[in-house]
């Protein structure tokens, strides 16, 4: 006796199907317009609260106008006067590593396996940090040239930072009547978590960066921009950064004195201290903090993806999908 099964679908299921691969579809083609607007967010939300602070002594047009002055300053400055001096250390450092690790002694011949791998390392961090004077974004916007990325990304944050209630009013253009409240509740949530982070962390990341710059600096180590940047960068990383930005400073300090080596770990446990118990209070007070886990792999997935790019992104991203899953069963409960 022969069994048949009868397969029954309808015409309906057929088009949401058709549609839902048509909508990845669209979203795989256009995955950089959506990156260059996610960084928009980005920006919007991290500076969203100082225009609102502003705005309450003067007219709203002024403080934007003024903080993309102080922005597009600040932007010049580091691609002008930052970033070349920044990629000469790097490859000079990247030129010497050999000299370095030889001074080191017995431990040279324990390191010589790595000398290849970081000495590439390091030439491709200043290939990339180079390339940024030219077009920052050329890498992520495949059909936008840097420059016409670049000014997009700011003209749309200074019209979404020119209106008060921007996402809200984006979000009432697109979505549908009956989800507009859940979806504009949704994205102050990410907004203000993402907003928190990064502008606690950035100022961090810099005023860390600028001690260490000083303190190297003044005992001489050799590339102390570079060792700077890197102890500043180094403080999004949860418990281990600190160490990490700590290493190569001492290292390159070992070789010219023991004494300055010895300096510059008691110099940067100084700012560490002054860190956790001054600066990150202060600096961080009730922002919403992720879990160091969390952080950390989304550092090495956005590093590996995207590279410098996505290392930038990589946590505002994780803070944005940390709100999602919180909200996911509430989401679930809302009926089609």
């Amino acid at each position: 006796m022969e069994n048949r099964i009868k397969i029954d679908v309808s015409l309906g299921s057929i088009l949401k199907v058709a549609l839902v691969v048509l909508g990845l579809w669209f979203f795989f083609v256009v995955r950089d317009v959506l990156l260059l607007f996610f960084i928009v967010l980005i920006i919007v939300a991290a500076l969203g609260p100082l225009v609102d602070k502003m705005s309450k002594f003067m007219p709203r047009f002024l403080s934007v106008l003024i903080l993309a002055i102080i922005f597009l300053g600040i932007l010049t400055a580091v691609g002008f006067l930052f970033i070349p001096p920044l990629v000469s250390q790097i490859s000079q450092l990247a030129v010497n590593i050999p000299v370095i690790v030889n001074k080191l002694g017995p431990v040279y011949h324990s390191l010589q396996a790595i000398i290849p791998s970081s000495q590439s390392n390091i030439l491709n961090l200043s290939s990339q940090l180079e390339g940024i004077t030219s077009g920052i974004y050329t890498t992520t916007v495949g059909f936008f040239t840097g420059l016409v990325a670049l000014l997009t990304i700011i003209v749309m944050s200074f019209y979404m930072l020119l209106e008060q209630n921007s996402i809200k009013s984006f979000v009432y253009e697109i979505v549908p009547y009956r989800y507009r409240e859940v979806a504009v509740d949704l994205l102050k949530k990410i907004s203000d978590k993402m907003g928190s982070w990064l502008r606690g962390h950035v100022l961090l990341m810099l005023v860390v960066g600028l001690l260490d710059f000083i303190a190297l600096s003044s005992v001489g180590v050799p590339y102390a921009l570079t060792l700077g940047l890197w102890g500043g960068l180094t403080e999004v990383i949860p418990y281990i950064g600190p160490w990490l930005g700590l290493l190569p400073a001492v290292i390159i300090a070992f070789t010219i004195s023991p004494i300055k080596a010895l300096i510059i770990i008691i110099v940067y446990f100084l700012i560490q201290q002054l860190e956790s118990s001054f600066f990150a209070p202060k600096i961080l007070g009730k922002a919403v903090g992720l879990s160091p886990v969390i952080i950390i792999l989304a550092l090495l997935i956005g590093g590996k993806l995207m590279g410098i790019l996505g290392v930038i992104i990589a946590v505002p991203v994780a803070a944005a999908l940390s709100v999602l899953f919180q909200e996911w069963p509430e989401l679930k409960k809302i009926k089609s």
